[in-house]
């Protein structure tokens, strides 16, 4: 999307981009971030890691809890005695809680099959899944026919990860719905 910007003493038009600032991006631009602009958008803190681990874990600070800004949501991470790698954890966690937590009206399309387990597009095709999921009251058959998959598959889908496994069947609860069981 670009727009026009004449310069002063000259007809020449220079073209430039018109950027959203990260601040205002939603959550589907959210998701497909990779971790170095998801970093850009939020806080990070660290602190001092607890538990065993020794002087390097008690002493430094590797843990890590990611903020962002905009929406609240966060990540942590204290798993490790690495500040790198808690931060990689703390954002993969972040994302979980984007996508389990942040519901949008659903997608008029069908989602099709799920991206590969570390695809940035697994994150926004699971987020979709928990917006579909709302829609229907958590019902998995008709949640199943909106998706395009079968049943097994969405609770295949859904048990991959034990974080929104247990906010699907937080979610059912309310609902008055079956746990799910893998």
């Amino acid at each position: 999307m670009g727009s026009t910007l004449f310069q002063k003493g000259g007809p020449n038009p220079v073209k430039f981009k018109v950027l959203t600032p990260m601040s205002e991006l939603g959550r589907d631009q959210l998701l497909m971030l990779d971790d170095a602009a998801l970093v850009r958008c939020c806080r990070v803190d660290r602190r001092l890691g607890t538990g065993p681990g020794g002087q390097k874990r008690n002493k430094t600070a590797t843990a890590v809890l990611v903020t962002h800004v905009a929406s609240g949501y966060n990540g942590a991470a204290d798993d490790t005695r690495s500040q790198h790698q808690n931060l990689h954890l703390a954002l993969r966690r972040l994302r979980l809680s984007l996508a389990g937590q942040w519901r949008l009206p659903p997608p008029a399309s069908a989602l099709g099959p799920a991206p590969g387990g570390r695809a940035p597009e697994r994150w926004l095709w699971l987020a979709r899944l928990f917006d579909i999921l709302e829609a229907h009251g958590w019902a998995l058959a008709d949640s199943a026919a909106a998706t395009g998959l079968n049943t097994a598959r969405l609770v295949k889908e859904l048990a991959a990860e034990p974080q929104l496994w247990q906010r699907a069947n937080d979610a059912r609860r309310r609902h008055g719905l079956p746990v799910l069981k893998c």
